[in-house]
């Protein structure tokens, strides 16, 4: 019998009573908010306002166009904040890195889905992600200085925001328990844009405006004393229709994953809410990892290419974060029983260690 888990009509408000309102919905609320949970540590009457800062928020914004593919990361732990560009030139593998560490800040992830703006304000890493849903855009702008070993890297890209509600999902999850809990915000987008480079040598690498594919993902969580998590993301081109794909597990993952998980593909400008799956790499994070859930959904193989890790350790935060870059390939199903068999599709691999 083949998986089902149908996405339902989103609410406008994700917590109600204390409580989060679990569940996979079509479209996206005006807000992705999810403070003000009751006894959410411990089940202890703990004032809202403190358990407030700890939930976390994070806002990816993965890209593929041209030669490039990448992704632009902000993290925010309301004590710490972090925004890392990391993209690979995929002709020639060529890795490209740059992060900017930020401070305590009233909000580095804005709530609002409707229209907001996030950005950097270190002048030599500016990154800014601006959304503007009545006008049908979303933008991503970089400018990021170069030194002794990275070029310049000068980059517009615009995103056109999904009309239909098949490209694009709400997720409320619980992180693990369902006292706790996990919004995020999926969606499929075609974009268009360029990428330009300024070697050291001032020689320049301009690129053609071109389109390309993106995947945008606003998480807030609940968060645990100690995290682990894998995101994979992947993008590209199957008999000429679009597929964009995101599969997860981790340390938050619900405890009942086959009701509530984070597995989303996006084909042909639909979508479907996939089963939990076990993610194995045995003999390391650079050799050939496995992916299968029990549902014959989902039988795919992630082959990394090149891996770039970011350690940030204090005294009241410690992150140990992977991105690599590589190829998907084998079978995914869709919500109709529509088989999709993809090979070396490019993609990115996330994974990450947190204590706070």
């Amino acid at each position: 019998m083949l998986y089902v888990r149908n996405a339902e009509k989103c609410p406008e408000r994700l917590v109600k009573n204390g409580k989060c309102i679990f569940g996979g919905y079509d479209g996206h609320p005006e807000r992705l908010d999810i403070r003000g949970l009751s006894r959410v540590y411990l089940d202890l009457p703990i004032p809202k306002f403190l358990t407030n800062l700890r939930i976390n928020s994070r806002l990816t914004f993965y890209f593929s166009i041209g030669e490039y593919i990448g992704s632009v990361d902000f993290f925010d732990a309301k004590v710490f904040g972090l925004v890392q560009v990391v993209f690979w030139n995929m002709s020639t593998k060529q890795r490209f890195s740059y992060r900017s560490v930020m401070g305590p800040r009233r909000r580095l992830v804005p709530h609002s889905l409707i229209k907001a703006a996030t950005s950097s304000y270190k002048k030599s890493r500016y990154v800014r992600i601006s959304w503007d849903r009545p006008a049908n855009k979303l933008s991503a702008i970089l400018h990021l200085k170069g030194d002794s070993v990275r070029p310049s890297v000068e980059g517009a890209i615009r995103a056109f925001l999904p009309e239909i509600s098949d490209e694009e999902v709400t997720l409320v999850l619980p992180a693990p328990t369902l006292r706790r809990g996990s919004a995020r915000y999926n969606a499929a987008l075609q974009i268009h844009g360029a990428i330009s480079l300024v070697e050291r040598n001032h020689e320049k690498k301009l690129m053609d405006d071109a389109d390309g594919l993106a995947f945008l993902d606003i998480n807030r969580t609940y968060m645990k004393f100690l995290n682990w998590t894998e995101f994979l993301t992947g993008m590209g081109f199957v008999g000429g229709k679009r597929i964009l794909f995101r599969i997860e597990a981790g340390s938050q993952d619900a405890v009942d994953p086959d009701r509530y998980n984070g597995n989303t593909l996006f084909y042909d400008g639909k979508k479907t809410l996939l089963p939990p799956v076990v993610i194995t790499h045995t003999y390391g994070i650079m050799k050939s990892w496995n992916i299968q859930d029990t549902e014959n959904m989902i039988d795919l193989t992630f082959s990394p290419l090149s891996d770039h890790r970011s350690l940030v350790d204090t005294m009241v935060f410690k992150m140990n974060y992977h991105t690599i870059y590589g190829t998907f390939s084998g079978v995914l199903m869709t919500g109709d029983g529509e088989k999709i068999s993809i090979n070396s599709i490019p993609g990115l691999t996330k994974t990450n260690f947190i204590r706070l």
